[in-house]
């Protein structure tokens, strides 16, 4: 199973002898590198709690060099130690882990090229890891959505973009991962790498906090982040008035805009029972169908980035007059 190992340098402890108070650690790993200036008096121990790097690694104990130096800066030359270690990283505990290491640095005075100096400062390094599953997020082809398998059944099932998966583990054509919301929620699934042996996810991205949205049934307005757009309803299907959630896309809906409005085959159901969706087109036989098609992006990458945080829902819609 793959996983996110979070290093961080989380403390700087200063015995042995005093050398002055300016001091920067310098860490470098795996092509991660973090610098931190702090004034640190003898005898005491400041807390940094910064982050190094973030690696993702699918074996037992993630296992890497690790290079450490710390400077006391001077006005006229600086006194410098450093050490180069193996850090060892257990992947299967959610506790944090800790590792110390000592850097030592002797202090020298250079005048005409005579060099001198006794003191001997010893600085503690905490370095602290922790260990978490690999989320990631679908990023959908042209259209918005991702094929992927049902591990269970085999059947193919298309997910919407920014969908919430976890990442379980790949070979050299599939990744292997678990569905964490929609409708597909806690479905083992499986999709092909990318020709060039790439996933189809994305980590670096963050959910928006849940929209709210609303629909004058009398003015035919449907109102999102301040912007205003027009509206057909179905007569004979009539809103009721009250609070209805917004749901995460459950699949394509095929229509003869798909090929010429971009993200028109998203649509986002409302409540959490029935065939009523906000959706974009010309009519409706009983959706709220967003009748300005050049403008269904905006409100598409509103919602699709959007969260309640039930697992379901994108946003709550007001149903008014």
């Amino acid at each position: 199973m793959s996983k996110f190992v979070h290093l961080k340098l989380s403390k700087i402890k200063y015995t042995g002898d005093s050398i002055g108070d300016d001091i920067r650690v310098e860490i470098e790993m795996l092509n991660k590198f973090l610098r931190v200036d702090k004034k640190v008096k003898i005898g005491t121990m400041a807390e940094i709690n910064k982050e190094i790097g973030k690696f993702e690694t699918d074996q037992r104990f993630f296992l890497s060099k690790i290079r450490i130096v710390v400077i006391e800066k001077d006005l006229l030359f600086n006194d410098v130690g450093s050490i180069e270690s193996n850090i060892k990283i257990d992947t299967n505990t959610t506790k944090p882990q800790q590792f110390i290491y000592k850097v030592r640095i002797k202090e020298t005075c250079s005048v005409l090229r005579k060099v001198w100096g006794k003191s001997t400062a010893v600085f503690e390094i905490t370095l602290e890891a922790s260990v978490t599953d690999v989320i990631k997020y679908v990023l959908g082809e042209r259209d918005g959505w991702l094929i992927v398998r049902i591990e269970n059944t085999g059947v193919k099932e298309s997910l919407p973009t920014y969908l919430k998966v976890k990442v379980d583990r790949k070979d050299n054509k599939r990744e292997y991962f678990t569905i964490l919301e929609g409708v597909y929620r806690g479905k083992l699934a499986s999709v092909k790498l990318r020709e060039d042996g790439s996933s189809q996810f994305i980590s670096d991205f963050q959910h928006e906090p849940v929209v709210y949205a609303m629909y004058s049934v009398s003015k035919k307005k449907f109102t999102l982040k301040g912007k205003t757009y027009a509206i057909v309803d179905y007569k004979s299907a009539s809103w009721k008035k009250g609070l209805y959630d917004i749901e995460i896309p459950d699949a394509p809906h095929r229509g003869r805009l798909n090929d010429t409005i971009k993200r028109a085959s998203t649509w986002f159901r409302v409540g959490h029972s029935g065939d009523r969706y906000l959706h974009t087109g010309q009519r409706s036989l009983g959706c709220i169908t967003v009748v300005e098609n050049n403008r269904w992006l905006e409100i598409y990458n509103v919602l699709i980035k959007s969260r309640k945080g039930d697992f379901q829902s994108v946003g709550i819609l007001e149903i008014v007059d």
